[in-house]
């Protein structure tokens, strides 16, 4: 069993469709500790959060928040950890594409 500390940067890219920002591995359990976004768009911006759910094939909305325009905020706040089992996505939308930047901490759990 490895334990490996990952750093993701992604981008939501889509306009209102949800895009996949981090998949778990296979045989890995995957936490992600921190979940930060910051918006470069001129304006504020809906962010949906979401966790899609391997085992059951269902989304499930984790958070909905407003990001200013060219601010950050923290998704994971107070010691709130997500834990993703191996084929688990982590999915964000929001209405204007390429505007908003994900940053991610997350610590992989592999069972090989």
């Amino acid at each position: 069993m490895a334990n490996v500390y990952k750093n993701i940067q992604a981008v939501i890219t889509s306009s209102g469709a949800d895009d996949p920002m981090y998949t778990s591995p296979d045989a890995t359990t995957s936490i992600v500790k921190t979940l930060r976004l910051f918006n470069i768009h001129s304006s504020a911006l809906a962010v949906t959060t979401k966790v899609y759910d391997y085992s059951t094939t269902t989304d499930f909305t984790y958070s909905k928040i407003i990001c200013n325009n060219d601010d950050s905020v923290d998704i994971l706040t107070f010691n709130n950890v997500i834990v993703l089992e191996a084929g688990d996505i982590l999915r964000m939308q929001t209405p204007t594409g390429n505007k908003i930047e994900m940053t991610a901490s997350i610590l992989q759990i592999s069972r090989t």
